[in-house]
């Protein structure tokens, strides 16, 4: 009985260690908090016309967050053909880095700067420039 019980406590310690590691990069018991949002980039039309609008549309984009000094990658993520993305990172001031997946120069966007709060997901949009003008 007693090779039992401590086979079942083996068997739950193991198996909570592993749910602790699923969380994803920087995110060790953050799953209340973080920042979600999305990969926008500009219609690039030259010209924007009021019977032909240019609007903005998603965009698949890698983010790479950092905290504090800004080689200090906490998290990376990818969003998704719609452009969301959501990541899980405990309260603090964070930079989402953007980068496009092609390796193009354009579209480009700019660093942005986050606040995460305890117990809330932060909305951000990110912004690419198409280059066109």
């Amino acid at each position: 009985m007693c090779g039992a019980l401590a086979t079942l406590a083996l068997a739950a310690m193991l198996s909570a260690t592993a749910c602790a590691g699923a969380h994803g990069a920087g995110s060790p018991g953050a799953s209340d908090s973080g920042i979600k949002g999305r990969t926008m980039v500009d219609g690039g039309c030259p010209v924007v016309r009021e019977q032909s609008p240019c609007p903005d549309r998603p965009l698949r984009a890698r983010l790479t967050i950092t905290s504090g000094d800004p080689e200090r990658t906490v998290a990376e993520t990818t969003s998704d053909s719609e452009g969301h993305f959501r990541v899980s990172l405990p309260p603090g001031t964070y930079v989402v880095r953007p980068a496009n997946l092609t390796g193009a120069v354009t579209p480009i966007a700019q660093p942005v700067s986050v606040t995460v709060t305890s117990g809330r997901f932060t909305t951000i949009v990110i912004p690419f420039d198409s280059g066109i003008r």
